[in-house]
């Protein structure tokens, strides 16, 4: 019962948030924007008006956007934290930590292919500018700020050893000193990533249960992932399985089965009882494109589990729905101001969206 009551502000904060997603009616709007500029006027017209108005000066276009949505989802994380009693905190900085990890993937990308800095900031789910205090995972807008400014990719591990992020990239180093591949260091983060939000969410309020299915459903879909792209690249099964995670629906005998395949065509057969992806392997016979399946997972796991969110008591689900729909909601945005940059249509556009209410 104390559980339920000290829950009790943050769900009634969460449910109060939510109120300001997005509408599919305001969907619809963006989609039939005909340029960028108009979907900045339409944004303008809803709860990221503060972060458009306050970037407006410093950049334009998708990258106004960008930096306004990545902005926005900082100060949310940010309010989660604030309003999360202490029994579900080490819970929430693991999920939120995917922010660092993403943020420390797009640096390395970018210092390996000689990105421009300030290109490379716009990308990043960080504070910037705004005046709004420090964002409380383990790094901190200085410490993105001189990972940017290092000169290659060994300064950057050399800074991060501090942070369990360094050691963990140390493991993928020798790979990079050989090759200049920095795959490896990339798929030790995501390893990383999942061991510690597994080790970190535990049972207290009997409630926690959609969280988990989400943690779940979202190793199913990086091992699904994992296995096609290794396929695609012809890696041997004894190595692929070196990249697997323990923890989804798909079992490890399953997984085991699974990097025995020789075709994406049967990895989509072997899991349809769990994955419908033949859509998405039709599109991908089309265009060649992995992005369809990594698309189609997102879709199917946000939608299988919004509701459970949504529908939870007093606990870390709620607050953890309410991160999910503003995620999912940024990507949404992402997805339409991209789609219209390179031209695609309403139709393929909407098609790509996630409903979260």
């Amino acid at each position: 019962m104390q559980g339920l009551i000290s829950y009790a502000y943050a769900y009634a904060r969460s449910k109060a948030i939510e109120s300001n997603l997005l509408t599919m009616e305001k969907y619809e709007n963006l989609i039939s924007s005909q340029d960028i500029q108009q979907i900045i006027n339409q944004l303008l017209e809803t709860n990221y008006r503060e972060f458009i108005s306050f970037f407006s000066t410093k950049y334009s276009g998708t990258d106004l956007i960008e930096v306004s949505l990545n902005s926005a989802l900082v100060r949310i994380s940010r309010v989660a934290l604030n309003i999360t009693p202490r029994i579900g905190l080490d819970a929430l900085r693991a999920y939120i930590s995917k922010w660092d990890i993403n943020n420390i993937k797009i640096i390395l990308s970018s210092k390996i292919i000689g990105k421009p800095v300030k290109e490379t900031e716009t990308f990043l789910i960080s504070e910037r500018d705004m005046p709004a205090g420090l964002f409380a995972g383990m790094l901190m807008p200085e410490d993105y700020r001189l990972m940017v400014e290092e000169n290659d990719i060994e300064s950057i591990i050399k800074y991060l050893l501090k942070f369990p992020y360094g050691k963990v990239l140390v493991e993928g180093l020798e790979a990079y000193r050989k090759n200049g591949d920095i795959g490896e260091m990339l798929i030790q983060l995501e390893l990383f990533y999942f061991k510690n939000l597994k080790e970190k969410v535990k049972i207290f309020l009997g409630n926690e249960l959609p969280f988990l299915h989400l943690i779940a459903s979202q190793i199913d879909s990086k091992n699904i992932m994992t296995l096609i792209r290794g396929i695609e690249l012809g890696i041997p099964p004894m190595d692929l399985r070196n990249y697997l995670i323990e923890g989804g629906y798909l079992t490890k005998s399953r997984l085991d089965d699974l990097s025995q395949t020789t075709s994406v065509d049967e990895i989509v057969e072997k899991i349809k009882d769990f994955y419908d992806l033949t859509k998405a392997l039709e599109k991908f016979h089309i265009n060649h494109d992995l992005k369809e399946f990594e698309i189609m997972l997102e879709k199917y796991i946000v939608e299988k589990n919004i509701t459970s969110f949504r529908l939870s008591s007093p606990g870390l689900s709620s607050i953890i729905g309410m991160l999910l729909m503003y995620e999912t909601e940024r990507e949404n945005i992402r997805k339409i101001s991209y789609g219209k940059y390179y031209g695609l249509s309403q139709d393929t556009i909407r098609s790509m969206l996630i409903r979260v209410i």
